[in-house]
């Protein structure tokens, strides 16, 4: 994990990375969201206390990836690998709320859906967030409290 600190209300990002600005994202479909689907707060993993979940960008490796601030840690966790800049136009991220969801696995979207031994459902008891590729792939991420850490699962292909 990645610590942040605060200086005048302000979040300091890890090393290298920094907010996405509106202008690098400027794809029509992200005008549906006020946050441009690279921010999304919730409590992820359900301690009763506000979680954030940001796509960043690391210009000089031209890459951008998703982090989350758990509000009991205040430290940054990127989640999944960084992937290239190139591909920004199309990656987008979203609230899921609680609520039982069927996954790739389970829509039996071929055996790489399944590969992992993941699910036919998902059943989350917090809010989750939504990574998804536009026309294409989507992930849930999650908190497992048993493991204590973000799992993600494979939701369309």
């Amino acid at each position: 994990m990645l610590t942040v600190s605060s200086v005048f209300g302000q979040d300091i990002f890890p090393k290298g990375w920094r907010r996405i600005t509106h202008a690098e994202a400027p794809d029509d479909w992200r005008q549906k969201s006020p946050t441009r689907f690279l921010l999304v707060k919730g409590d992820f993993d359900g301690d009763g206390k506000p979680d954030t979940a940001e796509l960043l960008l690391n210009p000089s490796a031209n890459q951008f990836a998703l982090f989350v601030k758990r509000a009991s840690t205040a430290k940054w966790e990127l989640l999944g690998t960084p992937l290239d800049i190139k591909a920004l136009d199309r990656f987008g991220i979203d609230f899921v709320k609680p609520g039982k969801y069927e996954t790739a696995c389970g829509k039996g979207y071929g055996d790489y859906a399944c590969a992992h031994g993941e699910p036919n459902f998902l059943q989350l008891s917090a809010p989750g967030i939504d990574l998804f590729y536009t026309e294409s792939s989507d992930w849930i991420l999650y908190w497992d409290r048993k493991s204590g850490k973000f799992m993600e699962v494979l939701m369309s292909d």
